[in-house]
């Protein structure tokens, strides 16, 4: 259970006060040992407590419903007196307590709740009775743990008589239908290899029906007519059968077609073979002998003293209303249910309203563990803990254009905890008005932790006003690709993502795992303030949307924290500032107008982890404030640059650090140069630099001044500016600098070091060109016309872009030692070419080392050009394939070609052109710093599709200009 209580918590507005079960008198009583004989006859509370309880739950409704009746027939209510959702016309209420005892309910069938099993909601005093709906009385049926006890509702069958037999345990479970074991609560594994992880095979496969496999990795064991194979795929997982082992040559044939191991390599593992059945945990049935053996898992000696069972059962709790006459005030405290099959959820709510789930436990169920369907509105679920869900920890969903009657709104889902789940974690969709706040998601199996949102919403849906805040997301998305921590889909309004805290976000292997994720059609989302960290991959990515259409934005990503955050994450920071340092007039106190300082502090968060607003004092004024992200119990460092444009003393604070004084001399300045930024930090001779700059008229009054642009010390251009005060202008100045390292600055701004590098041409034809077609790629085919400067490439491929890395590629070897400028004329696609073919110049530390079974090569860079436009694309992340696309233009005719294209490296960074003449270039298109480039590196001319289908381009007029001494 979840150590944070939500007890007296603000939930949507309104504070919400937790039921006390110690507190309250019970009604009646249940126990594993109880009275079974119940004749309907409705005993008193003190019979029940103390002549003994009833043995069943289900026993325990039948009286609740008694004592109802009878209560409403004893108090007789006038007339006017009505309940409001009621199974009864006429009545007062009452609140009903079931306490249950702990101890093991094993059910043959689920437990199910309808109208006639809640509480009432009814008439006050008040004068105008129902007309004043918020004011009703609310009365409640709770089931409740017995205090200090935790009663355990489980869907299995216990196994039992287990004797040792050649060094495992076994049980007789003849006339069983064995899916899952489950062992105290958690799900053992089915006998498998390999027994953690995975196998890959040595080469891309090329046939659906069969693959290679590694020397060892699979054999013909004996018994192999039920084995299974699970391979994860490209968006899904295979599931298949093996039809045969040819450990001569290395083969596995499965026993049915496969489309999925051609377009990515599998990883896979083998299941239900009894010779797998080899570490602890594991568990295999043998169907001719009807035994199941067993390793125990540890901390079990032996499995007769363990509680190990398999469940018969998909459902264990199902509170199910009426489109008309829904169940209402139906609370469920500190319960514990385990041990289901796949299907549909192990609890489900339909058609209930006002109904509790608090300080429970669902653990090690084949499905999802929650899920709240159709007319559920205002339902809590709140400190709970999910563990061990395959198919999905909470779900909320409904239709994009529901009934009234079938609405799903004001929901909330809060303080839980979710682990170890498959399928995703916390999904909601096609709801309104839900929360989804302060929960722990962590360690997941599936793709995804949260999600919000429908794809079919791509116009008018009821999807809306979604609170998707302060939860705690980390070590997730293990095994999984394509994935955001936090995901949306559709379209949706006032919906608000804000206050989470991600980190410690997988890696995916074919497609980068994120921690935010705008997926399919999002639009009308806000996501704001919220952290991460320690990712391996992107910060947040789109896919079929726009950004322009969502507000992202004051979301940091920081660096790792000396010490771990808290589970529970509420939102109050409270911050302390210490340690101010006014940078370089840190030792003397002095500095000149116009100088930028960097003035800084640590600022300390006892409170709760979260993003607060840090102010910066000049003079006893504030002058900058800025959000500013912290990790309960950690120490992070502010900065602020700050610029005086008034000679004389001033004095400067940060938060409730004491002020330090800075005597500050100089003219006034009125036009102040900030922002200062070049677009290239190295460049080759012969090509300009643009260096751009913003400019603030400081002053009180209109000022007109030339801004300089000045180089090496000295002014080498000037414009002249106006501007009112408060207005501000982008200044920009180019030039063709000579070769060398240059300092350039605009006005006051602190010079930055350009280098422009001597370079001279490569004779192409003078060096071998190789060929590399990658295992997805294939068939390709080349063809090169060294005379003529011409070449051509055909090749198939899954996608030119992140793990698939499908491209076939005519290059030079190790010929990139620094910078460089490449072009390239795209003459010609083939007839029928798909949008997305892409071809062009293409860098790479070994291009013939494709990211297929293991992480390709580092150093990606492709400058490419498709039927439709132009772009360029990255591996931004140093997992060995392009992840990161940059900045696309569309061709400027439906019929552009050639195009030129042309690629140019300045330290670690690149930019790319395109030109439709060969001569005038336009708009740079540029990639982050990129790690992990060789001393040495390939360059070449690259095409691949996604399609599967292969198809030609026609290249000419490739050159190649390497920096002098490279």
């Amino acid at each position: 259970m979840t150590s944070t209580s939500p007890d007296g918590r603000f939930l949507r507005g309104q504070k919400w006060e937790k039921f006390s079960v110690q507190e309250a008198e019970a009604d009646f009583y249940v126990a594993p040992d109880g009275d079974d004989s119940w004749s309907g006859t409705l005993p008193s509370p003190d019979a029940n407590k103390n002549d003994g309880p009833f043995a069943t739950i289900e026993r325990a409704q039948e009286a609740v419903r008694l004592l109802k009746q009878q209560a409403y027939s004893e108090k007789k209510p006038p007339m006017e007196k009505r309940f409001i959702g009621s199974p009864h016309k006429y009545g007062a209420g009452k609140d009903i307590l079931v306490l249950i005892r702990g101890g093991y309910y094993s059910q043959e069938k689920p437990l199910q709740f309808g109208p006639d099993d809640g509480g009432e909601r009814v008439e006050t005093d008040l004068p105008t009775g129902a007309f004043e709906f918020h004011k009703l009385k609310d009365h409640f049926v709770t089931y409740a743990a017995y205090p200090g006890e935790t009663p355990i509702i489980s869907g299995g069958k216990k196994i039992t008589s287990w004797r040792e037999e050649k060094g495992k345990w076994v049980a007789d479970v003849q006339g069983m239908d064995i899916k899952r074991v489950l062992a105290n609560g958690k799900a053992q594994t089915l006998a498998r290899a390999p027994s953690e992880g995975y196998f890959t095979p040595p080469e891309t496969p090329e046939s659906t029906m069969e693959f290679k496999f590694r020397e060892g990795d699979l054999k013909q064991w004996p018994n192999m007519e039920n084995n299974r194979i699970i391979m994860l795929l490209r968006w899904h997982q295979g599931v298949n059968s093996i039809a045969r082992v040819d450990t001569e040559n290395n083969v596995v044939h499965l026993a049915k077609s496969e489309p999925g191991i051609v377009v990515v390599p599998p990883r896979y593992y083998v299941e239900n073979v009894e010779a797998l059945l080899d570490a602890p945990g594991e568990w295999f049935v043998h169907a001719d002998t009807g035994k199941l053996s067993y390793i125990p898992d540890e901390g079990i000696d032996d499995p007769n003293e363990a509680n190990i069972v398999t469940p018969v059962l998909s459902q264990l709790l199902i509170i199910k209303g009426e489109p008309e006459r829904v169940v209402r005030n139906l609370r469920f405290y500190g319960l514990a249910f385990e041990a289901t099959n796949p299907g549909d959820s192990a609890i489900s709510f339909a058609y209930a309203t006002n109904c509790e789930l608090v300080d429970s436990e669902v653990r090690g169920v084949g499905n999802t563990a929650l899920e709240l369907g159709k007319g559920c509105y205002f339902n809590r679920i709140l400190n709970n803990t999910i563990q061990g869900a395959d198919e999905g920890g909470i779900r909320i969903s409904g239709d994009p254009h529901p009934d009234w009657v079938d609405l799903i709104h004001g929901n909330i889902i809060s303080h839980n905890d979710v682990s170890d789940c498959g399928g995703i974690s916390i999904h909601v969709s096609n709801t309104r008005d839900t929360i989804v706040s302060h929960n722990e998601i962590t360690n997941t199996r599936g793709r995804t932790p949260l999600q919000v949102g429908g794809w079919s919403n791509v116009e008018v849906a009821i999807e809306g006003g979604y609170r998707v805040e302060y939860n705690h997301i980390h070590h997730v998305q293990v095994g999984s690709d394509d994935s955001g921590a936090i995901t949306t889909a559709g379209l949706t309004t006032n919906s608000t993502i804000s206050g989470n805290l991600i980190h410690d976000v997988s890696p995916g292997f074919f497609n980068e795992n994120v921690a935010f994720w705008f997926d399919n059609m999002s639009s009308g989302w806000t996501v704001v303030d919220n952290i991460y960290y320690n990712l391996k991959q992107a910060e947040m990515k789109l896919c079929a949307c726009l950004l322009s259409d969502n507000v992202y934005r004051d979301n940091f990503l920081i660096e790792t924290p000396e010490n771990e955050p808290e589970r529970i994450i509420e939102g109050k920071p409270e911050f302390e500032a210490s340690e101010l340092s006014i940078g370089e007039a840190e030792d003397n106190g002095r500095a000149t107008t116009g100088q930028v300082l960097k003035v800084s502090a640590a600022v300390t968060n006892t409170g709760a982890t979260g993003i607060g607003s840090v102010d910066l004092y000049v003079d006893g004024k504030v002058v900058q404030s800025k959000k500013f992200p912290v990790v309960h119990n950690n120490t992070r460092i502010i900065t602020f640059d700050v610029t005086f444009h008034e000679p004389g003393e001033h004095r400067v604070a940060i938060g409730s650090t004491p002020y330090k004084a800075v005597n500050v001399s100089g003219k006034p300045v009125q036009l102040l140069c900030t922002e200062l930024d070049v677009s290239a930090p190295a460049v080759p001779a012969g090509e300009k630099i643009i260096v751009r700059a913003t400019v603030e008229n400081v002053g009180d009054d209109k000022s007109s001044d030339d801004v300089h642009f000045h180089m090496n010390g000295k002014v080498v251009d000037s414009k002249p500016m106006t501007l009112l005060p408060g207005e501000s202008e982008k200044v920009r100045f180019w030039m063709k600098p000579e070769r060398g390292i240059h300092r350039v600055g605009i006005g006051h701004t602190t010079p930055v070091t350009v280098e422009v590098y001597p370079h001279h041409p490569v004779d192409i034809t003078k060096h071998e060109l190789h060929i590399h077609c990658s295992g997805t790629a294939r068939p390709c085919e080349f063809d090169t016309d060294r005379a003529n400067h011409r070449y051509t490439i055909t090749a198939g491929g899954t996608d030119f872009l992140h793990a698939e890395d499908s491209y076939g590629a005519i290059y030079l070897k190790g010929v990139i030692k620094g910078n460089f400028v490449a072009t390239l004329k795209v003459v010609q696609f083939g007839e029928n070419v798909n949008p997305w073919h892409r071809a062009g110049i293409f860098i790479r530390n070994d291009i013939a080392k494709s990211h297929e079974i293991e992480r390709g090569s580092l150093g990606s860079v492709l400058m490419y050009a498709t039927p439709k436009l132009t772009g360029i694309q990255w591996d931004a992340f140093g997992d060995g394939c392009m992840h990161q696309c940059g900045e696309r233009s569309m061709h400027e005719t439906e019929h552009p070609f050639p195009v030129w294209l042309k690629l140019v490296r300045h330290g670690n960074t690149f930019t790319g052109y395109t030109s439709y003449d060969g001569v005038k270039w336009g708009h740079p298109k540029l990639t982050s710093p990129i790690p992990g480039l060789a001393d040495a590196m390939d360059i070449g001319l690259a095409a691949g599709t996604i399609d599967q289908i292969p198809a030609l381009v026609v290249l000419e007029d490739f050159t190649l200009e390497v920096e002098d001494g490279g």
